[in-house]
């Protein structure tokens, strides 16, 4: 959003047009008085250019206050609705006391929060931290806070500020002299006179083997230096390089192109999907001929359909055909005519014809490869996307109570076939794409993991959430709650790494004619970026059956059953709209009457089925069991190291903060006492804690753990 953005969204700070006409007219006065009673040139002079001067300044003054406004604007339009006011009202959010050149920062910031917003004050301090500081470059701390009245106030948090290149070197040579000892050296290394890596050789100690005492020292060289560092140990040549670490942007614009030509034969076995950077900002890739098939999961909210869309569209992009479902109707709306998409299904029993209709494409591949008819490199690739799996898999449960065709069986032949197109399908050149709330053990557990080897989590998971996708307690679980579109993914090594997702736009909210709909500036530019400049696969639509006139001899005229509409037929959209009365999907032969019956029974059992939606106003502690007291050492197991994975504890009673313990040992620096390395449960932040071993910790532990 940009500061144009702001100014439309609030009212317009008015320019002091009547103040300078007024100084400009009384220097002109001044100046003809004084021709007429005859006044040196000198003088009159003077007095116009003092006019003039003063009206500079006032504009000046104008011009710097309007940019300050347009600023503190921009950060109120992005937080808002996390302080729980319905729309933005500039007394939400002051800015003060401002310091420091010419435009300069503020100080001071008054914050006003509805108290009774659903949000909790360490969501709503951390978004708005988060917002301010990015926008002014400075670091704030909380000052006053008045819960009752519903405002807090942020000030500068005082920083060593940089001096000289020299003052810096002697600070780290000490800094790492008090760490390591006097032998250590020290080699810094500065990019634009900041300093950016610290390259240390010590004296080798057994001490360094532990990592809670590494841990320790990496949060103490974040404490002493400027920003916010990470370690690289090399304990066999008794090196350490430290850095700072990346900041992840919190929005990243989607910097994908769709090529002029393509050839979806020639590129699949290469073909690397980018949607989303880590923190080192390294592009992170779904590869689907290693990796067949995506998971995706993500709390309303975090991040997980505007991945999906930008994978997708990059695919589209790319020549592969797309056959969808939208288990919500309106998630993938502005798929439904996008090149390159045949069908993206919104009603319950379109989308079950379409995910049959992939299954028996996927059947008839293999007949066709097995009959040497055609090799499995001219299978063009085929993407089917389901969001909100969950959802899907509900209501077609129900529907198919309603059309089931007499014999055994009481559930839908069509999730069979999903499962065994998950089985199968890579062989053929075909891939699914599926979105849930949250992480199911039915595609995460035996041998189905294997087909999900591409995965992606969107937002903060459950201790069991982050154990079904990631195999840990602990990863996800401290992904920032305010932070859109951040998450967890493999990176090319395998590793579970945070990232952050691209933002692509919904091109159904992003008409050229309603630029009050986008969500940034340069949302239209980044649709028409990505469009598919050559549409290989055209746009289908399903006809729906007609009833049938008494087929079983009953003499009762019957409707379509469930293989009916399994049998419907799939055509050209254009032909489709020919074949039938309306474009929302008409019975043909039945009345209007019967008809809206039928579709609003269709779109009753898709809303009654629906996946309750989770959002971050869920409880904080989901997944953990109620707080337990217990004496330190019992964090301990019989060889020293941490008994229970994904623990959290209490870290700071004072401020009810708590942590997700990464490790706990026996401290090696103080006797007696033991060392945790922890992140902050609310901001993913590291942090070290020492407690005497007979002492108490408060814990919370995963509840299947």
């Amino acid at each position: 959003m940009s500061s144009r953005t702001a100014i439309t969204a609030l009212p317009r700070t008015n320019p002091p047009i009547l103040a300078v006409g007024s100084l400009l007219a009384a220097g002109l006065v001044l100046v003809g008085v004084g021709v007429i009673l005859e006044v040196p040139t000198g003088l009159l002079v003077l007095a116009g250019t003092a006019a003039v001067l003063i009206a500079a300044a006032v504009i000046t003054t104008h011009v710097r206050s309007a940019r300050r406004q347009e600023a503190v604007d921009l950060c109120l339009l992005r937080i808002y609705g996390a302080l729980g006011w319905p729309a933005p009202l500039r007394g939400h959010l002051v800015a003060s006391r401002w310091r420091g050149g010419w435009f300069g920062r503020p100080t001071r910031v008054l914050v006003r929060y509805n108290p009774v917003s659903d949000e909790s004050f360490p969501e709503i301090l951390g978004e708005t931290k988060r917002v301010v500081e990015r926008a002014f470059d400075t670091r704030y701390k909380l000052g006053k806070h008045k819960p009752r009245k519903g405002w807090f106030q942020l000030t500068v948090n005082p920083v060593v500020e940089d001096t000289s290149k020299d003052a810096q070197i002697e600070r780290v040579n000490t800094v790492i002299a008090k760490t390591f000892g006097g032998d250590a050296k020290a080699n810094p290394k500065f990019v634009d006179e900041k300093l950016r890596e610290i390259t240390v050789r010590y004296e080798v100690t057994p001490r360094l083997s532990s990592s809670a005492l590494r841990a320790r020292i990496e949060s103490q060289i974040s404490a002493v230096l400027d920003g916010r560092w990470r370690a690289f140990w090399d304990l066999q040549h008794d090196t350490v390089r430290f850095e700072v670490r990346p900041d992840l942007s919190g929005v990243i614009f989607n910097p994908n192109i769709a090529p002029a030509t393509v050839d979806p034969l020639a590129t699949y076995d290469d073909l690397k999907v980018p949607f989303a950077v880590d923190e080192d900002g390294n592009t992170i890739y779904w590869r689907p001929k290693r990796d067949p098939h995506g998971l995706i999961t993500g709390k309303t909210g975090a991040g997980k359909t505007v991945a999906m869309l930008g994978i997708i569209q990059y695919l589209a992009a790319q020549g592969w055909e797309i056959w969808g479902i939208d288990g919500k109707r309106i998630e993938l709306l502005g798929l439904r005519s996008w090149p390159n998409v045949r069908l993206i299904a919104g009603r319950i029993d379109h989308q079950a014809r379409v995910a049959h209709e992939v299954f028996r494409t996927m059947q008839q591949r293999f007949e066709d490869y097995e009959s040497g008819r055609v090799r499995l490199e001219d299978f063009t690739p085929v993407l089917f996307p389901i969001d909100e799996f969950k959802t899907f898999k509900n209501a077609v449960t129900r529907w198919y109570r309603t059309v089931k065709p007499k014999g055994p069986g009481t559930q839908p032949p069509v999730l069979e076939e999903i499962s065994d197109f998950m089985s199968l399908a890579r062989k053929v050149r075909m891939h699914a794409l599926l979105g849930l709330q949250r992480p199911d053990a039915e595609f995460l557990t035996g041998d189905m993991r294997d087909n999900f080897g591409f995965r992606a989590s969107f937002g903060r998971l459950s201790p069991d959430g982050a154990q079904m996708m990631w195999n840990s307690y602990s990863i996800g679980v401290t992904v920032p709650v305010n932070a859109k579109g951040r998450g967890i993914a493999y990176d090319d090594h395998g590793t579970p790494v945070e990232i952050q997702a691209y933002w692509t736009p919904d091109p159904y909210q992003t008409e050229a004619e309603h630029p009050e709909n986008w969500v940034f500036p340069d949302d239209l530019k980044l649709v028409e970026q990505i469009t598919p400049k050559q549409t290989i696969h055209q746009l289908m639509a399903v006809v729906d059956p007609e009833d049938q006139a008494d087929l079983d001899g009953t003499g009762v005229e019957g409707i379509p059953d469930y293989n009916d509409y399994m049998a419907a037929r799939i055509v050209e959209a254009g032909r489709a709209a020919e074949l039938q009365r309306k474009a929302a999907g008409v019975f043909t032969g039945l009345d209007d009457d019967t008809v809206a019956k039928r579709i609003a029974e269709l779109e009753r059992i898709q809303r009654e089925e629906a996946e309750p939606e989770l959002d971050d106003t869920e409880e904080l502690f989901q997944g953990y069991t109620q707080p337990d007291e217990l004496v330190v050492e019992e964090v301990l197991d019989d060889e020293g190291a941490l008994a229970r994975q994904g623990l959290l504890a209490l870290v700071d009673p004072d401020t009810n903060s708590w942590g997700l313990v990464e490790s706990a040992e026996y401290d090696e620096l103080d006797e007696g006492y033991i060392a945790f390395t922890y992140r902050d449960y609310e901001t993913g932040e590291p942090g070290t804690l020492s407690l005497p071993n007979d002492g108490t910790i408060t814990v919370r532990a995963p509840e299947t753990a």
